[in-house]
This record gives C-alpha cells, sequence and structure tokens, in this order.
C-alpha cells in the first residue's frame, strides 16, 4: 500500500470514466491474485448503464474517494423500502487496505440509512478482507451466489411451460404486476429497476400468467445473461429458463445465469443440463429476507 491523503465527496456524473476504470483495475487485481484470466474485466473508462442507473436514481448514495487530484475508489448503494444493498465498492489496487473503502462504504450506508433503510446487504467477493469489512459492518454470511456459464442449448433442457407465455412491456400495468411479485418473492418493490432494464437496457422479458393472485413469474434474458429471474413457486423457474433458452436460439451461445446458493431447483437444474460454475461470491446481509429459493439474480450490481 502507497501512503496517500485522500478525500471523498458525493459522486459527479463526470466521475463515471474514472470510477469505470478504478472498478476494472481492481477486478483484475482480485482475478489475479485469485488464479483466474484477467482478460474477461474490461479496463477501459466507459461507464456501464447499472453504474450511470445508480448515480442518477441514488445520486447521495455514489461517493468518490480523492487521492492527488485523481478517482481513486467509490462506492454505490441503492435503497428499496428498507433495503439497502452495498452495489459498487472498489479501490485502486495501489492504495488498498488503507481504509478508503471502509469510509466509502460508511458513506454509502449513513445515506441508506438516512432514507430508512433498516436492512443491509452485500454480494461480496470472496477477498477475505472484503468480506471482513462487511462482516464489521452488521453483514454476515447468507450463502453464496453461483455465476454459472452455459448456453441457451443447455436450457432448452429444461421442462416447457404448458401455461401461456406473454412478452412484458414497460406500461405502468406491466410494472405494477411485475412489482406485485417481487413484494411476494422479495418484501419490496422496486418498479424503477424495471423501467430501467425496459427502457435503457433494452433486455427482454417474458412472463408466465397467474391467475387473479397475479403473475406466476418473470424471466429477463439478453444475448449473454438470462436474470434476474421472479417466480411465486421454485419449479416455474425452470419453465421460465426453458423460455428464455427458446426465445434466445443461437443468439445465446454463452450465458451467464448468477443463482444463489439455496436455489436449489435451478442450482441442481443448470448443473445438470450443462452449465458450470465459473466463480461465486457470498451473498451478506444483517438479517434474512426474501424468497431466494425462487430468484435468480441479475448479477452483484442491481441483485
Amino acid at each position: 500500500m502507497t501512503p496517500i491523503e485522500t478525500t471523498s465527496r458525493p459522486a459527479r456524473a463526470e466521475d463515471l470514466p474514472a470510477m469505470r476504470l478504478v472498478q476494472g483495475l481492481a477486478l483484475r487485481d482480485l482475478a489475479a491474485r485469485e488464479g483466474r484470466d484477467t482478460s474477461s474485466w474490461a479496463l477501459d473508462d466507459q461507464p456501464t448503464p447499472p453504474m450511470r442507473y445508480l448515480l442518477r436514481r441514488w445520486p447521495a448514495l455514489s461517493w468518490v474517494a480523492i487521492g492527488d487530484g485523481q478517482v481513486i475508489g467509490f462506492s454505490q448503494g441503492f435503497v428499496h423500502g428498507d433495503l439497502w444493498f452495498l452495489s459498487n465498492l472498489f479501490v485502486h489496487p495501489d492504495v488498498q487496505g488503507g481504509g478508503i473503502g471502509a469510509a466509502l462504504l460508511q458513506k454509502c450506508l449513513a445515506a441508506g440509512l438516512r432514507r430508512g433503510a433498516r436492512i443491509r446487504a452485500v454480494s461480496s467477493s470472496p477477498d477475505s478482507a472484503a468480506q471482513a469489512l462487511y462482516a464489521r459492518t452488521g453483514m454476515i454470511p447468507r450463502f453464496p451466489l453461483f455465476a454459472l456459464q452455459g448456453s441457451a442449448a443447455a436450457l432448452r433442457k429444461l421442462p416447457a411451460s404448458r401455461a401461456n407465455l406473454v412478452e412484458v412491456g414497460a406500461s405502468r400495468t406491466w410494472i405494477r404486476r411485475l412489482g406485485d411479485l417481487d413484494e411476494y418473492v422479495w418484501g419490496r418493490r422496486r418498479n424503477a429497476d424495471h423501467q430501467f432494464a425496459h427502457r435503457e437496457m433494452k433486455v427482454k422479458c417474458l412472463a408466465i400468467g397467474g391467475s387473479s393472485a397475479g403473475l406466476a413469474g418473470y424471466v429477463y434474458y439478453a444475448a449473454q445473461q438470462v436474470g434476474p429471474l421472479c417466480a411465486r413457486t421454485p419449479r416455474i423457474q425452470l419453465q421460465l429458463l426453458r423460455a428464455a433458452g427458446d426465445a434466445l436460439g443461437e443468439d445465446g451461445a454463452q450465458l451467464r445465469v448468477t443463482v444463489p446458493g439455496i436455489n436449489a431447483t435451478v442450482l441442481v437444474g443448470l448443473l445438470e443440463a450443462g452449465f458450470r460454475i465459473d466463480f461465486s461470491n457470498l451473498f451478506m446481509a444483517s438479517r434474512p429476507f426474501g424468497r431466494f429459493d425462487r430468484y435468480i439474480a441479475s448479477g452483484g450490481t442491481l441483485l
């Protein structure tokens, strides 16, 4: 670690390119320490859409650390109801270990608590220092989050749905119906995330219609990723994954699916279909929430 005098302030839109570069450097450094291929992590200054979205939607939860006039670390998070989630916490490899990450975490958390959050959670990397930091902040391990790799052809080995599948749009009616199911599975709504997925990420979404109880499940899919997926019962998840595989066709040559370790239905089903575990993070929270046995995450940023 190189000693450096730092200050922190709320992040601004013009900080995003530097934040993205710090993220790439930190991820490559972690991959190298774990003996994984570093080339899979982008090293550029092009901010991802979720980074832009978090800054715009929850500006008070985005912070940067400045050293020698440069962005050397940042934190971002979101709040849905009583849940605060740490989406991003990255520090330049040259200055890690000096308390910069802890200070950025506390800034982001304090902003979440002021918005009424009572539960705190994060998808932690396998790095032991990061996990210790989160544990000291009251978040303890709940289950692993497995990043599985496979193809759309493998998804087509799963059972097909006998119910009608419908394509979901961004109308108020659809957003409300998606939110109703989120409230049942997550315990809270996240309508803004759905609007972002439809209008900015341009990902597609399929749903299985339910009775008067509402949607039975929904799944988002794109050429390289499936998720989030939310279902009223665990078994419906396999039908939704099959539907995504059918819709992707040859476009889904290499897919990533982020599966909670307690979601036995999907974890076993995908492994038996030919998916493999690429790596795993650790989901940590101050207390249990949600029904993650019937949920697939979009990743570790928006969960």
